[in-house]
């Protein structure tokens, strides 16, 4: 199941950032996670998060209509909203905007740890959050942006 829907979210990602270099970082990262290979994950993740212009994000992301409104409804269609806690859900939302916007670079070894904290695979996106709000550099929320753009399809 977190095998069938993390390799739906890779391939939406991909799509959004036109990379199959992703696509096959994700699938390494899934058999590392699946084999119990060790990943610094959540590291990379709040290392993409912390170099965000979050302005720039909002911008991009406050329309109904447009390219990063569509990437965002693709992006959030695998994360199961009702299941998430409210910390991971603030990351998985903040890392479908970014890459949306632009602002995240899907590219290298971060993409499979971003794909993998958007849906809380292993609850990565709780421990980002975790590790964000102790340094005081918690994402905005974007879980608005995303209900109102999906609203609109």
């Amino acid at each position: 199941m977190v095998g069938r829907r993390l390799g739906r979210m890779a391939g939406r990602v991909a799509r959004t950032a036109g990379n199959t270099q992703f696509v096959r970082s994700v699938r390494e990262e899934y058999r590392k996670g699946r084999d119990g290979e060790p990943s610094d994950e959540e590291a990379e993740v709040t290392a993409a998060l912390r170099g965000v212009d979050w302005a720039k994000v909002k911008a991009a992301t406050t329309a109904k209509t447009g390219a990063a409104a569509q990437r965002m409804r693709e992006m959030a269609k695998d994360v199961d909203w009702g299941k998430v806690q409210s910390g991971a859900a603030v990351v998985s939302s903040a890392l479908i905007a970014g890459i949306a916007s632009g602002q995240i670079p899907v590219t290298g070894k971060v993409t499979g740890p971003l794909a993998r904290a958007i849906i809380n695979d292993g609850n990565l996106a709780a421990r980002v959050n975790a590790t964000l709000a102790r340094s005081g550099n918690a994402p905005p929320d974007f879980r608005r942006a995303i209900e109102t753009t999906a609203t609109e399809a």
